[in-house]
């Protein structure tokens, strides 16, 4: 039976993850309904105020076929009222009577709720399926609720000499290091972030667009740190006299409600969240040029892995260990 739960909940998760980027500030879920070990409906979490996965499943079959299905989930059905529905009254009110559920919904207004709710009204509950699988997919939401900051993500590119900038130029936009199908999939790792960080000068002297339009159209929110205001409309600044350590930066971001940030630099910055350990995982872009000068790469104490190659680009990822 496990291997029959594991199954379903490895499709939830596939489901899942088509709306990674797109469901924040909520979490992505995926729901298949079963019967005779057969899919009967599928559904998954499009964007915040849009149906949850369990309603657009439970809503795409009749009412008469969900008598003896069992519904799969990889996180815990809501149960509060917020822009939508709550799913574990809709589940009792379906006439389903079992839920696999993959991991439990720490949020502080679900936390337990939804399967105390289901239990209540006679339906049987199965959890903990594939329950390290289920956080990870949702880990950015699980970090913001139990560790009380946003997930951090690093990424730079840097020579083979382990360069990151030239020490002067004289024109305002990036000095590449990367290739270009480096920096495509640079835009892949923006999509994925709630919010998109780096320091005033890389601001001033490189006005990046920090967008992720060579992937989709989910561009992150724009956060400049230091310097003077943008100009820009949309932009989040965060002075440096009210916010110079990374724990203060953080705690701001938390504050604004913000899941995830990938900071890009520039090299101070970066270094000033390795130096707080206030980072959960590393992207690295290692191009195969060599620079007589220029400026040094943050410092990271640990190794990194390479996990994919762009022509003579190489991708070094590393997930913090301390």
């Amino acid at each position: 039976m496990v291997k029959i739960h594991e199954k379903f909940m490895a499709r939830c998760l596939q489901l899942a993850e088509n709306g990674k980027g797109t469901t924040y500030p909520n979490p992505m879920v995926g729901c298949v309904i079963v019967k005779n070990n057969s899919i009967l409906s599928e559904g998954w979490h499009h964007r915040a105020g849009e149906p949850h996965a369990e309603a657009q499943a439970i809503n795409n079959i009749d009412a008469k076929d969900l008598t003896g299905a069992t519904l799969y989930v990889n996180l815990e059905p809501c149960n509060h009222v917020g822009r939508t529905a709550a799913c574990a009254p809709l589940i009792v009110t379906s006439g389903i009577k079992k839920v696999v559920i993959g991991s439990l919904d720490t949020h502080h207004k679900v936390n337990g709720s939804g399967i105390e709710h289901l239990k209540k009204h006679g339906i049987e509950v199965v959890s903990n399926i594939l329950t390290q699988q289920c956080r990870a997919l949702n880990k950015r939401f699980f970090m913001f609720h139990e560790q009380y900051r946003p997930y951090v993500a690093l990424k730079w590119a840097e020579t083979k000499n382990g360069l990151v900038a030239p020490l002067a130029k004289n024109q305002l936009r990036p000095v590449w290091i990367s290739n270009e199908y480096a920096r495509q999939h640079t835009h892949v790792l923006r999509s994925n972030e709630h919010a998109i960080l780096v320091g005033h000068r890389t601001w001033a002297l490189d006005s990046p667009k920090l967008s992720a339009y060579r992937w989709n159209e989910n561009n992150p929110q724009i956060v400049v740190l230091g310097g003077e205001k943008p100009k820009k409309q949309g932009v989040i600044w965060l002075s440096s006299e009210q916010y110079n350590t990374a724990e203060q930066v953080l705690t701001k971001l938390y504050e604004l409600e913000i899941q995830s940030v990938l900071v890009e630099g520039g090299p101070e910055t970066l270094q000033r969240f390795i130096d707080a350990n206030l980072w959960d995982e590393c992207f690295v872009y290692k191009s195969q040029d060599h620079w007589n000068d220029g400026l040094l790469g943050p410092k990271l104490n640990q190794s990194l892995s390479p996990i994919a190659t762009f022509q003579d680009n190489v991708l070094y990822h590393g997930k913090n260990q301390l």
